[in-house]
């Protein structure tokens, strides 16, 4: 496995960032924006991160994503682990990312990997994705949640 930064040249692994964002809208809006890390195995993208700088200090974690044939192999912490050593060499001091209230398995993955939540905000999903229902876990997903992780040089 190695790691390669995507640039606009490249084609975009749109298969795999739909698994963590459900609007190819919101991935072309952020995606030129991003510093974007790729996880190749046998030539093959099978992660990526893709993180927007909101400011000299602060990324955003836009999308995250594993192929489904390598889910609990320990890629996505490689993944994060490699997005806090570039958070690190580029001088960020915090990693922020946005999930939903039904997303049960990634607030699990987040707080196991030091963020910390910071913010909800209600209704969010139903405001800014009117055309959509998204359920996840039986749950219908309505909130925001916002959590951040301190990046320590």
């Amino acid at each position: 496995m190695n790691w390669n930064v995507w640039d606009k040249s490249q084609s975009v692994p749109l298969e795999l960032l739909l698994e963590a964002d459900p609007s190819e809208e919101q991935i072309t809006k952020y995606l030129t924006k991003s510093y974007v890390l790729q996880l190749i195995n046998n030539h093959k993208v099978i992660g990526i991160i893709c993180l927007l700088p909101l400011n000299k200090y602060q990324l955003e974690i836009m999308n995250i994503a594993v192929s489904s044939t390598h889910h609990n192999q320990g890629i996505g912490k490689k993944i994060l682990n490699k997005a806090f050593e570039y958070a690190i060499q580029e001088n960020f001091s915090e990693i922020i990312v946005k999930t939903g209230n039904s997303s049960i398995n990634q607030l699990a993955f987040y707080q196991k990997n030091g963020f910390r939540m910071q913010q909800i905000i209600p209704n969010y999903f139903p405001t800014n994705y009117p055309n959509q229902t998204i359920i996840e876990n039986g749950i219908k997903c309505l909130d925001q949640i916002i959590l951040l992780k301190e990046i320590k040089s």
